[in-house]
């Protein structure tokens, strides 16, 4: 594996390998130190917590080590060619971990480097929060084969996105969107709309949500009202097994407070399960 800028770089192999080893290492088997004197570039244009600092812990337990920075640390804030900012920094490090705002900047980025390439979320495509989340369904639902998946809100949004990605790589599972009329995804595949969020709701395994507003978006009273029918209470999650946030939550917007406390220790093993998603990918790794 050279690269993961979305989960479609992945076969279905490659990515059934990531969740279910993941779930190995939570559980507790040792990873395999594969970073042994390698280097990588932690490269950040947004703020990050969970995802940073998994990515950070992950490559220390593996035998290596990281350098961080933002493009406000770089001469991309003065304006460099992404390319020969790219083609600099391959002569530097063994690896590249990226968050960038524009997911071209990343594309650029990828295709003028012979390291491989991690996208820790773009505006277009999250695709190792989902790898995080498919472990955490299957370790605590047994498996993530045959279940279905309700994503409610803003189903535009990069991890709506990358859980259409994950659909397409992997079949497995069934997948609807609940979301307001305007806000469909737009990415075509195999899911579900369904614009009555109760409807929606019936059956299903496991319901997902995320932030209204993403980071860069500017808010809009508008869209928040239309959003309201679709936070995630307790008349919706009473139907589900497990109820996910990827994390920040506004709370008592786009999930209530008691359904967050009632579903906090699967939230949190959610959280959790991001240092051994990024410990099983870092693993497969090809130098």
């Amino acid at each position: 594996m050279r690269k993961i800028i979305t989960l479609f770089d992945l076969s279905k192999r490659e990515l059934d390998y990531l969740i279910k080893r993941s779930v190995e290492l939570f559980r507790g088997e040792m990873p395999v130190k594969k970073l042994k004197d390698k280097i990588g570039l932690i490269y950040f244009e947004k703020p990050s917590t969970r995802t940073r600092i998994s990515f950070e812990v992950a490559v220390i337990k593996l035998g290596g080590s990281t350098i961080y920075s933002t493009d406000k640390d770089t001469q991309i804030l003065r304006g460099e060619d992404r390319t020969d900012f790219a083609r600099v920094l391959d002569g530097y490090v063994d690896f590249f971990i990226c968050r960038v705002y524009d997911h071209r900047a990343l594309e650029i980025f990828s295709e003028n480097v012979k390291k491989p390439v991690i996208n820790a979320l773009s505006n277009l495509s999250h695709p190792t929060q989902i790898i995080s989340d498919l472990a955490t369904i299957e370790l605590l639902l047994g498996k993530y084969e045959g279940k279905k998946i309700v994503f409610m809100g803003d189903a535009k949004n990069n991890v709506a996105r990358s859980w259409i990605e994950a659909l397409e790589v992997l079949g497995s599972f069934e997948l609807v969107f609940s979301c307001p009329e305007g806000f469909e995804p737009e990415l075509k595949s195999g899911y579900k709309i369904e614009y009555d969020p109760l409807k929606a709701v019936k059956g299903a395994d496991i319901i997902y949500t995320d932030v209204w507003f993403s980071m860069g978006d500017e808010f809009s009273p508008e869209k928040e009202e239309k959003m309201k029918k679709y936070a995630v209470d307790s008349e919706k999650a009473k139907y589900a097994k497990l109820v996910m946030h990827c994390l920040p939550a506004k709370k008592d917007k786009e999930i209530s407070y008691d359904v967050f406390e009632k579903f906090k220790d699967v939230i949190f093993t959610q959280a959790h399960m991001k240092l051994y998603s990024a410990i099983s990918i870092l693993e497969s790794i090809d130098f």
